[in-house]
């Protein structure tokens, strides 16, 4: 191998020159460790701030989760190294808080960093599984960069192998001290030839992180998200800690602790999972982990804020807030007609959310899934379309959720808002319920939702008729 390559994949025919592990600024020499451990940070933080965000949690207990749990995290992952590492920290003592060569335990941070979150979500009366779920994210990701520091410091690499991924590290570098860990084959005095341990589970937490962002909204009960993760991970640590030659041990007994925890954290994660979700499906309460998650709670709280400050007038003076008059109206009319169904629960809170607020679609998606923003989506009028348009698109394209929604949405304008508005307002109104009941007809509800169907419509051309005798129309 050349003295000039640092470190190559013959096989990939990739080869890196002259590659050291730090670089020198203003005399000061600053390790591509601790620049790679602070970018994973930055990306965990971004990430994680951005999912509380979308959830409409407050991002500020994320940012202090961020600066006690980071600082405690490197706490704790030295901690745990140095503890399986003490037959030789024992006599280095000043190492131990030298950090610019590695030695950081990722199971030791997990650890500090859920302690971290378990106390602040108690102080600030939290929930601390919802926490963690968000956490899940940040932590994934830190993870997913922060190996790269193992890869400029030559560490944490596996055993000899001539696969596709094998990489060569050159033992004779001039730019970088390599230590050969026991067990490892020096190939022609110069290099050696091993399993890059670091770019496996690279890959594997960007497999799990993906996997988190496409399913976060189908959780069933707050932890869920936590629990994916620490059970995926876990899961191709096992593995992939089997590969290595540098395991941290249990005393002399030869057990790699990192395996050991990993199996544990496999059956604990999983049976947690399953356990609860088979507890939901029978109508039970969650055991050990978060409550099951509640979408219409998540929803009112949503929409009660997005409409903060909007409000309608009585003729008596009198204000009312748009979320309870209106929104709350809607629900109610759905819910009184005995479906107990989520989807059109949420749909009925969030159905003008679009048109009155600052809300965008890209939001409802990210935090109640793709049906019930395409039901809000259909259920707000786009500009330049009449009433009458705008219905026969809703019955083309929408939902039987959207569509009885906007049913309830009629007669809730009905009952209770024609005392509002001028006379030509009150016949605008009549006139657009006389249209839906002509045109809604035209496609049937689902068996589900049918007798609710009709007894809406009943109820709204009994509404317009008096309305018209009313108005002597």
């Amino acid at each position: 191998m050349p003295e000039s390559v640092s470190i190559s994949f013959p096989h990939l025919g990739i080869a890196l020159k002259n590659l050291g592990n730090s670089f020198s600024l203003f005399g000061i020499d600053i390790a591509f460790y601790g620049i790679i451990i602070g970018c994973g940070m930055i990306l965990a933080m971004t990430l994680a701030f951005r999912d509380a965000k979308q959830s409409g949690q407050n991002v500020d207990n994320y940012v202090d989760l961020a600066i006690y749990g980071i600082i405690f995290a490197i706490i704790g992952a030295r901690t745990y190294y140095v503890i399986f590492e003490w037959s030789y920290y024992k006599d280095h003592l000043s190492e131990i808080i030298n950090l610019r060569k590695g030695g950081l335990a990722i199971y030791g941070g997990i650890i500090a960093g859920v302690l971290v979150c378990l106390i602040l979500a108690c102080r600030r009366k939290l929930s601390f599984w919802k926490m963690l779920d968000t956490g899940a994210i940040g932590l994934v990701t830190g993870q997913m960069i922060g190996r790269w520091g193992n890869f400029f410091n030559r560490e944490a690499y596996g055993k000899d192998t001539d696969s596709l991924f094998a990489m060569r590290i050159n033992i004779k570098d001039p730019n970088v001290s390599v230590n050969v860990q026991p067990g490892v084959t020096v190939i022609d005095n110069s290099y050696i030839q091993v399993h890059p341990t670091f770019l496996y589970e690279t890959f594997w937490c960007f497999c799990i992180l993906i996997f988190i962002q496409c399913m976060k909204r189908k959780k069933k009960f707050d932890g869920e998200v936590f629990l994916w993760y620490i059970t995926a991970y876990a899961a191709g640590r096992f593995f992939i800690e089997g590969l290595r030659t540098d395991q941290l041990q249990i005393g002399s007994t030869g057990i790699a602790v990192s395996q050991l925890l990993s199996a544990v954290l496999v059956l604990v994660g999983a049976f947690l999972i399953v356990y609860n979700r088979i507890r939901i499906q029978q109508g039970k309460e969650t055991v050990i982990i978060g409550k099951k998650v509640n979408l219409v709670a998540l929803a009112m709280d949503f929409a009660k804020q997005a409409h903060e400050g909007q409000k309608w007038t009585l003729p008596d003076g009198k204000d009312i807030s748009y979320f309870e008059g209106h929104l709350m109206g809607v629900y109610h009319i759905v819910e009184e007609g005995g479906v107990q169904d989520d989807e059109l629960l949420v749909t009925a809170l969030l159905h003008d959310i679009l048109e009155d607020t600052q809300v965008t679609e890209k939001q409802l998606r990210n935090m109640f899934g793709i049906r019930i923003a395409d039901n809000v989506k259909w259920l707000t009028r786009r500009e330049g379309l009449s009433y009458e348009q705008y219905i026969d698109e809703l019955l083309v394209h929408g939902s039987d959720e959207a569509r009885l929604v906007k049913l309830a949405d009629r007669l809730h304008n009905t009952n209770n808002l024609m005392n509002l508005g001028s006379e030509q307002w009150h016949e605008k109104k009549i006139d657009q319920a006389k249209y839906m009941l002509d045109k809604f007809p035209e496609r049937e509800f689902a068996e589900k939702y049918r007798e609710t169907a009709e007894k809406l419509m009943q109820t709204i051309k009994t509404e317009v008729e008096r309305l018209e005798e009313n108005a002597g129309r």
